[in-house]
């Protein structure tokens, strides 16, 4: 059972960057938090670091394309703690870069598999502990989920999908009093552009004479033009998650720094915060009433 009448937490993606700073905040908070990760050294860490700052967490072994894995850990915890408050669902990544000349279609599957359909299976595992519970959803996607972004094409396609996923089931699971919300970063200060993200990307197809730059080189060349303005803590990000969290009316959308706002808002300034887009499918379902 969870301690006293902490809420319980599960948080994906928790062993880097974003998601680690909120497993790590949450615990800090006095939330009973279940965290996962993949490797098995940064879970060790991640871990110690909890036990060294005077908290605790339960993390967990989760790969999120293992869609009955998933379903499985979800049971367990609110079995185990007898409720389940909240989700931050936020495991994925980059995988593949170019054009949709360049990339595969395998490689669009990988992207697919881990930036959409993990973070589907996640939500859906979820969302009967959230009914009861009147709990949170949090989804972490992009402002390319939003506005694509050039030689980013699987990386875009898989956020808009997960956007469109979730923007139609918030006024479902709203009535049930689930509130729901999507964090938008752009570029995250973690290891964003470290060696270690070149070398899991996938290859591309190859082409003869291709007019096309490399794409790794030319996104880390955007990052260092968009400046300090674009470049956020992921312990910022983190902090804001958390707020988000406590919030009576949280927004559908959260772009995290003023420049993703200013990135999205051509396409999104109408309804930057999604709350038009929220009653207009709150209005929607008012028809079958």
């Amino acid at each position: 059972m969870n301690k006293g009448n902490s809420k319980v937490l599960i948080v994906t993606g928790a062993t880097s960057g974003m998601g680690r700073a909120v497993a790590l905040g949450a615990a800090a908070a006095g939330y009973t938090v279940v965290a996962t990760g993949r490797d098995a050294n940064r879970m060790a860490r991640l871990e110690k670091d909890a036990a060294d700052r005077g908290t605790e967490l339960d993390v967990r072994f989760l790969e999120i394309t293992d869609h009955p894995a998933v379903a499985a850990l979800v049971a367990d915890v609110a079995e185990a703690h007898g409720r389940l408050d909240a989700v931050v669902s936020q495991a994925g990544g980059i995988y593949t870069l170019g054009t949709a000349e360049q990339i595969t279609m395998d490689g669009y599957r990988y992207v697919m598999e881990r930036n959409f359909f993990g973070n589907l299976a996640v939500i859906k595992a979820a969302l009967p502990h959230l009914r009861a519970s009147r709990g949170r959803l949090i989804v972490t996607t992009s402002a390319n989920g939003l506005v694509g972004a050039p030689y980013n094409d699987a990386y875009a396609a898989s956020k808009f999908a997960l956007e469109g996923a979730v923007e139609s089931l918030a006024p479902v699971v709203a009535r049930y009093g689930v509130k729901t919300t999507m964090v938008e970063p752009g570029p995250v200060a973690t290891d964003l552009v470290a060696a270690h993200r070149f070398d899991r990307l996938l290859p591309n197809e190859h082409l003869d004479d291709s007019p096309y730059p490399q794409p790794w080189e030319l996104l880390s060349r955007i990052i260092a033009g968009a400046g300090a303005s674009a470049m956020q803590p992921a312990e910022e990000v983190g902090e804001q998650i958390l707020d988000l969290l406590t919030q009576e009316n949280p927004p559908l959308r959260f772009q995290t720094t003023p420049w993703t706002t200013d990135f999205v808002a051509p396409k999104m300034s109408g309804d930057l915060d999604g709350r038009k887009v929220l009653a207009a499918g709150e209005a929607y379902l008012a028809l079958a009433d």
